[in-house]
Order: structure tokens, then C-alpha cells, then sequence
């Protein structure tokens, strides 16, 4: 667009053809009031709160919706703009409810400051005020519909961002009202950005509701570690307690939107089973006791059981920071063992590490086409999900190959049901048809290999796109062919230049892989660990009953009375308890300072918020302290920077992919058990308002009719736990478990 000059306020500024006035002034700090205007969405026009004086113009024009031309004259602060102004508040006051003193909103109320500028102290309407009965609209935002200004913020945000439009407005004139269309409430992964983008009190947090005001809260930047995007966030604090957790703007990661996972999981911290004291096991019976003798306990137990350094297994979760991580490694090594993992959810640990992405958060949006492989984005990356949803709008396509069908936010082209044993010879197909349209030579064990339509469809938008890329996602943790999968995927997307997004690993595992926080060629990884060898675990942030892949095996290891099990978690359970020796309680998020690594690769350091309940402490320090009494060396640690540097400076362990060929029996019927997004990790599955969300309460097996025959089952069934839904939406000879609820031992 072409440069011109305008003139705003008397003064001469640059700007471009076709940007809006409010725009222009917000670039050189002239504030306009506005209410419906935002700046990542549409143009709404409708609360005309930033009428502005246009020279040569009859009446005031919105500045919001006015575009520039060369030349223009704009008074944004005479007599004829605040005027109008102050018209258009004192009808929209008109019926606005006097209850400030009660409103969450109150002290961050848009509606309040600019009243205070433009409103008036005298009112002239003296008819009845208008009430608008509230529709519930689920366990996360409360509704106080009649303090609604109709700026259709919301609408536009669900319509344009979420990618469901779930309100809008009802009725004409004065009885207009912003509503739900549906009872179910409102369903979408991003709803709590409805909250942010509310002007008034209409739209304000749940589970935050008559919690504190926002003068009284301390407010700490940080990071929120749910994902593999690392949105960044601002957790607001009152006595010593997180209240509340809002976006925190950043274009290059999270725009100014966050999940509702990384927006409501604090209120877990809170939660009845929290780890506050340490606790040790003595003769089957737990006690509590002091630091100082639950660490002799920890350091006796495993000298005394771990007769040479081999015989210590050390596992974490996902979810650890990038500092605990990079110790727990430093500790296990420095004794002598080298088996040491991260990967406890996955099936196949064959590759030394994970399939490198080679697009970044931003360049998502930009691509053409998108082949999403074992993935249901919008719920498990909902971030990442969002950048593919603008894609999708400015003209990308997108397939998938998943087991089942899923309701995705953005138009796909070709759905593609494949059961977990079939998506390698799918893979194959597809690999077949591109060398066969390529022209170059085929690989002998693709001989016998025949594509279908199908294939040859994947294949011709693979080779048409300019700018694609291929997803993997966490769906390919659990089938057994995952390192097949992953080589297949790496080989088509250099026969199509195609980048690749691995999604397979989520939470701060880049940071995991960053530090080493895997075995080397001398290791044992996450499942050959749980044999007779190993007689000493240690636990990190690791909730037995979620999260491996494999409980049967973990549990009966763990349950040997001659393993010795130290657990360094923020919450206790029944399976802690009967697993475990000792519980050592650590801080859980935003109780610590540490690092996360996102998708990108770009390091985010975050400070604590609010110090952990009682006895608990920093991992990294509990890491450290242990070191120290095992009388190992390099541990002088002051604090979590100088960790985090050291850390920093270790190599990335880098993944070679050699030809694997893997087969499996695909006529055998497979179940792949996927938690539901708000039963991942150990803080959001305990968040009262999550799991009391729709997405939260998922809770069906789902399978076609033909496999429901073969299994003998029917809808009113449970299979492993987990209620039967019969559907067409998912593939033959698989059952596909999407739950909130913990894995089954067999037999249990």
C-alpha cells in the first residue's frame, strides 16, 4: 500500500492507504475511546464510543471503520468529537446496572474509565432499567448479561478466533440481547479469551468470582507449561494464593490469546491432595516426618538397594522445568546409572529422540497445505491449532489421517480413517504414489505396495503445495510403529520439500531433550526399566496412575518389595501411596522459578508467583540437596540461573532416522486410550472448573458398529471403565478411548 500523509490532532504523521483512524492514533499515542473495536478482530462499528471529527464530513465518523486518505484532517479532542462522545456513553449508561461495588470487573472495567472522562454525573433518563435474565453458559465464565454493552466482542471472538460461533444477538432495538445459541454451553478450547475481550462485566471468570479485586493482586509474568507453545501469561496472586491467570500479549507466540487450560488449571494447586509434608513408609504404614529424615531415609534406601550405580531408574514427566530436569540427569550420572527417561507415555522408544520440526510458530500461519497425521490439534495444541485455523482462512488446505473423525475448527478436504496398525501401510501407500508421480525410484519394500484414490489424492496435494508441512501428532505415542511412522513421515516430506511440525511430544519435553533427559547407548530407557535389574526409581512429578503408557508393568516393579520407589511429587494419591517409599513434596507450577523451551526453541524463564504450601520445596533445590548427600560433585548451585546456564550449554541430542520397517498384525483389534485435554498432567486433572468443563468431561469409548459386534459390547457397556459409544466416525478393528478418567491395571 502506498504511503500518505494525514494530519490528526494538528499533527502531520505517515500512514498508509486504507488503514483505519484508530489504528493511526494508536501508533502515535492519541488516545480514542472505544468499546466493540479490537485489535485481532473484525470491525464491528456498533458502540460508535470512538466518534471522531473528520474535516469536510457532515457528522462524526467511528474511527474504527473510517479508513485514511491523503490529506485528511482528524480532530480526535474538539468540541464536535466529544461531543459525540459524550452522547453516545450517555446511552450506553442509560441502562447499564449500578452495581460496580460488586463487579469482578470493577478496577479494570473499560466501561469505568471512560466513563469517568465522558460520562456525566446527572442523568436524564428516569424510565425503569432494562433486565436481561443470564443463560448459563458453562463451568468457566459467569454471565451478568444485563451489564452487556452489545459491543458482539464475544461473537466476533468465537466466530473469528475460536472458530465456533457458539453466541450472537437476539431480538431488535432495546431488546437485543447477546445470548448462546445452544444449552450446552459454550464448547470451544479458547472460551476464556471471551473474558479478556469483554469491555464490562458481563463475560468475567468463574471460578475467580468475588475472589479479589484487581488492585489488591500481585501480578507476576510468566509461562504457562501445558503445551508445546509456551503462552505467555501474567498470574495474578492475593495472600500467597493464585487467583487468577491471564494472557499476556507476545504476537510472536500467543498473540494475545491463551487456552483455557493455561488459563484455569491453577486452581489444582489448591486441591485436597497436595503434597505438604514428606512422608516415608516404615513397615507398610506412612508417617510424616522432617526434611532432614526423610532425606537420610531417601539416601539410605538407595545406597542399601541400589548395589551398583546400574540399578538406578530415574523417570519424569513431561512437565518438569527445563533446571529439574537437567539435575535429575546431572544426579543419575554422576552416580553412575544412565537410565534415565521422559518418554514413559510412549509404546515405541526404538530411536534415540524425536523428529526435529522445521517450521516455526509463525510461519504456520503462511502455509498452503497441511497433512495432520494422528492428531486432534484443536484440543491437544490448541495454540498451534490456532495457527493453522488463519492458515486455513487465507486459502490453505488441510487432510488428515487419524483413526477417527474430529470436529476441527477449519474446513478439511480429505479425512482419511486409518486404525493405529494400518497407518504404516497407509504411510506406505502414500510414500509409493509420490515416488511413482516423482518419477524417482521406488524402495524395494514398497514393491508389492498398491495406492489407492485415496493415496494418490494425499500424494497430489503433497506434491501440489509450495509451502506445506506435515503434523505428527501425540496420537503416535502410543502405537507400537511410532519410530516406523516417524522415519516414513521424515522420508515424504524430503521427496516434497515439505517442512514438518512434530507435535508427538508436548509440555517442556524440548527442554528434556535439550539436557539429555534420555539414555544413551548404555541406558535403559522407560520401558526396559521395569525388570529385575533395577532396583532403585525415582519418581519426578510423575502420577502413577496417568502417566505411563504401560501401568501393569510400572506397577508391578513398583509394587516388588525389593524396589525402592522415592517420589519427588506436588500431589499424593491412593497409588503414590501403595507405590512408593518415601514422598518428598515439591512446588508445583508457578511455585518455582524455571525454563521452558516451546516449539520454536526459544527459551522462556519464569520466577515463581507465590510461594509453595507448606513443606514443600523447589524441585531443583530437593535435586540438589540429594546430590549433596550422596557426596557427589558439581551440585554448588545458589540458585536456579546459574542451573539454567549450565544447562544450556549441554548438547541437544540429535535423532538419526535409518530405514525401519516395521510390521504388525493390522488384523488384530486396537485400542489407543488418549486423555481428554484437561486430564494431561497432574495440575489440570485436580482443576475444579476444567473438569467440570464439556471438553473436560469427556469420557466415551468410541467404536464402529462392526467392531462393537466383534468385541461383543453395545452402547450401554463400559469397556475398560470408559463408557461405549457406537459411531461411524472412527475406524474398523480399533477402539478409541478418550478419557478424563486414570488407565486400569488388568483385572482392575
Amino acid at each position: 500500500m502506498s504511503e500518505i500523509e494525514i494530519e490528526i490532532d494538528g499533527n502531520l504523521v505517515k500512514a498508509k492507504q486504507g488503514d483505519s483512524i484508530i489504528k493511526i492514533a494508536d501508533r502515535e499515542g492519541i488516545e480514542v475511546p472505544r468499546f466493540c473495536y479490537h485489535k485481532k478482530l473484525s470491525v464491528a462499528a456498533n458502540c460508535r464510543m470512538c466518534l471522531v471529527d473528520v474535516e469536510g464530513a457532515p457528522k462524526a465518523q467511528p474511527a474504527c471503520s473510517t479508513p485514511v486518505a491523503n490529506g485528511m484532517k482528524v480532530h480526535t479532542k474538539n468540541d464536535k468529537a466529544k461531543f459525540a462522545q459524550k452522547a453516545v456513553m450517555e446511552f450506553l449508561l442509560i441502562n447499564h446496572p449500578l452495581d460496580c461495588p460488586i463487579c469482578d470487573q470493577g478496577g479494570e472495567c473499560e466501561l469505568q474509565d471512560v466513563a469517568m472522562e465522558y460520562g456525566s454525573d446527572v442523568s436524564k433518563f428516569n424510565e425503569g432499567k432494562r433486565i436481561v435474565p443470564d443463560k448459563g453458559i458453562g463451568a468457566l465464565i459467569q454471565t451478568d448479561m444485563t451489564r452487556c454493552i452489545h459491543c458482539t466482542r464475544c461473537v466476533r471472538f468465537g466466530a473469528e478466533v475460536a472458530g465456533i460461533v457458539e453466541m450472537g444477538g437476539t431480538g431488535r432495538g432495546e431488546g437485543v440481547k447477546i445470548e448462546p445459541f445452544l444449552t450446552e454451553g459454550i464448547q470451544s478450547e479458547l472460551s476464556g479469551n471471551m473474558i479478556d475481550v469483554c469491555p464490562v462485566g458481563a463475560l468475567t471468570s468463574k471460578p475467580f468470582r468475588y475472589e479479589a479485586r484487581t488492585w489488591q493482586m500481585n501480578a507476576v509474568p510468566s509461562v504457562a507449561r501445558h503445551d508445546l507453545v509456551g503462552s505467555n501469561i501474567i498470574t495474578q496472586s492475593y495472600r500467597g494464593k493464585v487467583k487468577r491467570v491471564v494472557a499476556r500479549d507476545n504476537d510472536s507466540i500467543n498473540e494475545t490469546w491463551i487456552s483455557d487450560r493455561d488459563r484455569f488449571s491453577y486452581e489444582g494447586l489448591s486441591h485436597e491432595s497436595r503434597a505438604l509434608k514428606p512422608k516415608v513408609k516404615i513397615d507398610g504404614e506412612w508417617q510424616e516426618v522432617e526434611w532432614q529424615e526423610a532425606l537420610d531415609f531417601t539416601i539410605d534406601g538407595i545406597k542399601n538397594n541400589a548395589k551398583n550405580p546400574e540399578q538406578l531408574g530415574v523417570l519424569a514427566s513431561k512437565y518438569s522445568s527445563l533446571e529439574e530436569y537437567f539435575l535429575m540427569q546431572k544426579l543419575a550420572r554422576s552416580f553412575g546409572s544412565d537410565n534415565i527417561d521422559f518418554r514413559i507415555d510412549q509404546s515405541d522408544l526404538s530411536d534415540g529422540g524425536s523428529l526435529e520440526s522445521s517450521i516455526t510458530l509463525s510461519e504456520i500461519e503462511s502455509i498452503d497445505h497441511a497433512l495432520i497425521v494422528g492428531s486432534y490439534t484443536r484440543l491437544e495444541q490448541p495454540m498451534i491449532n490456532h495457527r493453522i485455523r488463519k492458515a486455513v482462512l487465507n486459502g490453505a488446505s488441510v487432510n488428515t489421517i487419524n483413526s477417527k473423525q474430529f470436529d476441527f475448527n477449519f474446513n478439511t478436504e480429505l479425512d482419511l480413517l486409518s486404525a493405529p496398525q494400518k497407518i504404516l501401510s497407509t504411510l506406505h501407500a502414500i510414500l509409493k504414489s509420490l515416488h511413482l508421480k516423482i518419477g524417482t525410484d521406488v524402495p524395494k519394500y514398497l514393491s508389492k505396495v498398491i495406492p489407492d484414490d485415496v493415496h494418490n489424492k494425499i500424494a497430489d496435494d503433497l506434491i501440489a503445495s509450495k509451502n506445506g508441512v506435515i503434523v505428527l501428532g501425540e496420537h503416535l505415542n502410543s502405537n507400537p510403529s511410532s519410530s516406523a511412522i516417524t522415519n516414513l513421515i521424515f522420508q515424504i516430506a524430503q521427496i516434497t520439500d515439505l517442512k514438518i511440525a512434530n507435535l508427538m511430544l508436548s509440555g517442556n519435553s524440548h527442554a528434556a531433550e535439550r539436557v539429555g533427559f534420555m539414555p544413551t547407548k548404555n541406558g535403559m530407557n522407560a520401558i526396559s526399566m521395569f525388570n529385575e535389574n533395577t532396583r532403585v526409581f525415582m519418581l519426578m512429578d510423575v502420577d502413577c496412575d496417568y502417566d505411563f503408557i504401560n501401568l501393569q508393568s510400572a506397577a508391578d516393579c513398583f509394587n516388588n518389595e525389593d524396589v525402592f520407589v522415592v517420589s519427588m511429587s506436588s500431589f499424593e494419591n491412593e497409588s503414590l501411596h501403595t507405590n512408593a517409599n518415601v514422598i518428598l513434596p515439591m512446588a508445583s507450577y508457578y511455585e518455582a522459578s524455571g525454563t521452558h523451551i516451546n516449539f520454536d526453541g526459544l527459551v522462556q524463564s519464569f520466577s515463581a508467583s507465590v510461594k509453595s504450601p507448606g513443606d514443600s520445596k523447589p524441585g531443583w533445590k530437593i535435586i540438589k540437596v540429594l546430590a549433596d548427600l550422596l557426596e557427589l560433585e558439581g551440585f554448588d548451585y545458589i540458585n536456579s540461573t546459574q542451573v539454567k546456564d549450565e544447562a544450556l550449554q549441554s548438547s541437544k541430542l540429535k535423532s538419526s532416522f535409518d530405514d525401519v520397517n516395521a510390521e504388525i498384525d493390522d488384523s488384530q483389534i486396537t485400542t489407543h486410550w488418549q486423555y481428554a485435554p484437561y486430564a494431561t498432567d497432574s495440575v489440570s486433572r485436580r482443576a475444579k472448573a476444567l473438569q467440570e468443563s464439556n471438553i473436560g468431561m469427556i469420557n466415551s469409548a468410541f467404536v464402529s458398529k462392526s467392531t462393537a459386534k466383534r468385541l461383543d459390547i453395545n452402547g450401554d457397556d463400559l469397556y475398560l471403565g470408559v463408557p461405549v459409544s457406537i459411531t461411524d466416525a472412527v475406524a474398523e478393528d480399533y477402539v478409541f478411548v478418550h478419557t478424563n478418567q486414570a488407565r486400569r491395571v488388568e483385572g482392575g
